[in-house]
């Protein structure tokens, strides 16, 4: 199991385990990872590449990869919360304070309908936590440098953010490149997130992480994974 990547802001939190695994790990037996970690369990979802987060609590924790979404919240111990990408954007959130976590998966859909703006909104409903209290990290994903996406994609970000976001340029032949990492920093920032680290590892560049841009239909997807012990 690899731990390369490791982020100041979860590891400075006392009581949260973390990791952005790799593809050496990332296909590995789920219960066998949350152990190593000494959680009880990681709970998954079918991801659909929308913008609903769910919160997990009791119940919930024993349905794993049932429930369709995107996002998952929680602030029970032992149990950890999941995604598994392969050039979207993993992205985990903390509360330092009343130590409640989230993870959420970001592909260019889940960015456009502001899932973590969804995950946010958990924070504050569910646990009054105020987003300006909210610590959120984005992991390895495509970067910028390989990201193109065509005019029918762009319009639809120039529709709903305007034509002066800072994450969305031209490039080579009449296509768009997206940052999909700055997308959803930009959103974390309006949303009143003061700290927002972005691990800056492009998994298409980076052959230790699995691609589908790079590897097709055939890619896996790797682990990216919080919880409270």
């Amino acid at each position: 199991m690899s731990l390369k990547i490791r982020s100041q802001i979860l590891s400075s939190v006392g009581g949260v385990v973390y990791g952005f695994l790799d593809r050496s790990s990332g296909e590995e037996d789920i219960v066998g990872i949350a152990r190593a970690f000494g959680l009880e369990s990681i709970v998954t979802l079918k991801q659909v590449h929308g913008n609903r987060v769910w919160v997990v609590k009791d119940a919930f924790a024993k349905d794993v990869g049932w429930h369709k979404g995107d996002g998952l919240i929680t602030n029970l111990r032992g149990v950890g919360i999941g995604v598994f990408t392969a050039d979207c954007a993993p992205i985990l959130f903390v509360d330092e304070s009343s130590l409640v976590v989230a993870a959420v998966h970001a592909g260019w859909r889940g960015t456009l309908s502001k899932v973590v703006k969804s995950a946010l909104w958990e924070f504050r409903k569910v646990f009054g936590i105020p987003s300006s209290r909210v610590y959120a990290v984005i992991g390895p994903s495509i970067g910028r440098c390989c990201y193109e996406v065509g005019g029918d994609v762009a319009s639809l970000f120039i529709k709903e953010f305007g034509k002066d976001m800072p994450f969305l340029y031209k490039g080579k032949n009449s296509k768009y490149v997206l940052d999909i990492k700055e997308a959803n920093s930009t959103i974390l920032r309006c949303e009143g997130v003061e700290r927002v680290e972005v691990i800056e590892v492009c998994t298409r560049c980076n052959k230790d992480f699995y691609s589908y841009r790079r590897d097709g239909k055939g890619s896996g997807r790797q682990l990216s994974f919080i919880g409270l012990v």
